[in-house]
């Protein structure tokens, strides 16, 4: 088989991705070329690898598809994205123009973060950093009644997008018994009812919604699509959940709102990533905070290598595709 493979993944974050099976896997659908150094090839690098290849595989922090790229590229048919947005890989729309094949792994994150979403509500309304700082400390006494839980079961939970993530959420939520609502303006309101949540407006949304999870991307109509206004519409004593973008959410009137101590936050992401060292975030006791972790780790890595390789296996023999990326998906992408 002539079919050549370009992986673009630096050497030292191969073995996250792929185990021995997917390694043979891979290797069973063509010859492939592996990046054999610790970084990312350079554009002159990549064009020369690519002027035979039939399909390149990206990641984090891999070199677009530009233009200049692609015209050394002839014979690409495919890139498979071993990531959730492909928007950093796409260099140019001629990929779609040329019947380029662009390929997510979106939902083997999906899952993860779905999970993470489920352990954020019960860890913050189970208030269990927040308890084991007052165990720690000595400072614990047994009528602090504003450390009680915050129990998940019969909840109403408001989702802001109803993406891969969301929906996965909405499977482990099942067994609790919660009412889903859902706001999504790129959905219709018979899909969003078909899988199984009630739609309406935002406004309404965060006003009945015991919890609120974001799951929107980030694009120039979500960005700090909750101000001020939304957040004065969440419950006393309620929550929201952040593990999408740091961008929908106006952080500075989070802040203000937090330390009015009136609801509490989840937040995985922020507007400015790291988080600075001087964010009054670090500071609310309202606040659970994690470094955007969510969506990776060993085993959501491994799951990256498993899935894609499949689907180029779809891909490469004329099957019908899961993860596939068009054109059109982009405007309504992070």
């Amino acid at each position: 088989m002539n079919r050549k493979i370009v992986v673009q993944i630096p050497r030292d974050k191969t073995a996250a991705f792929f185990d021995p099976h997917t390694l043979a896997e891979i290797g069973n659908l063509g010859t492939v070329v592996w990046n054999p150094f610790d970084r990312a090839w350079t554009t002159e690098e990549l064009k020369e690898q690519l002027r035979d290849a039939e399909a390149v595989v990206t990641s984090w922090g891999t070199t677009p598809i530009g233009d200049e790229v692609l015209a050394a590229a002839p014979r690409l048919r495919l890139i498979a994205h071993m990531a959730g947005s492909v928007k950093p890989v796409i260099g140019t729309m001629k990929l779609f123009e040329q019947g380029v094949t662009i390929l997510t792994s979106n939902y083997a994150i999906a899952v993860s973060v779905a999970e993470s979403v489920l352990a954020l509500i019960l860890a913050t309304g189970h208030k269990i950093v927040t308890v084991d700082r007052e165990m720690r400390s000595g400072h614990w006494k047994n009528d602090k009644t504003d450390l009680e839980a915050y129990e998940l079961r019969g909840r109403t939970i408001g989702l802001v997008g109803l993406g891969s993530v969301a929906r996965e959420l909405m499977k482990l939520l099942r067994p609790f018994g919660v009412e889903v609502l859902a706001y999504d303006p790129y959905m219709a309101a018979d899909t969003i009812r078909a899988l199984g949540a009630e739609p309406m407006g935002l406004h309404e949304l965060l006003g009945r919604s015991d919890i609120v999870s974001l799951h929107a991307p980030q694009i120039a109509e979500t960005r700090h699509m909750i101000g001020s206004a939304e957040l004065a519409l969440l419950k006393d004593g309620g929550m929201l959940v952040n593990t999408a973008r740091g961008s929908l959410i106006d952080e500075q009137a989070l802040v203000r709102e937090l330390e009015r101590k009136r609801f509490y936050a989840a937040l995985d992401v922020f507007e400015q990533e790291p988080l600075p060292a001087d964010s009054k975030l670090r500071e609310l006791d309202h606040a659970l905070i994690r470094p955007h972790l969510s969506g990776v780790n060993p085993r959501s890595k491994r799951r990256i290598g498993l899935y894609m390789v499949e689907e180029m296996h779809r891909f490469f023999h004329g099957e019908p595709l899961l993860f596939e990326v068009k054109k059109e998906h982009l405007a309504t992408m992070t």
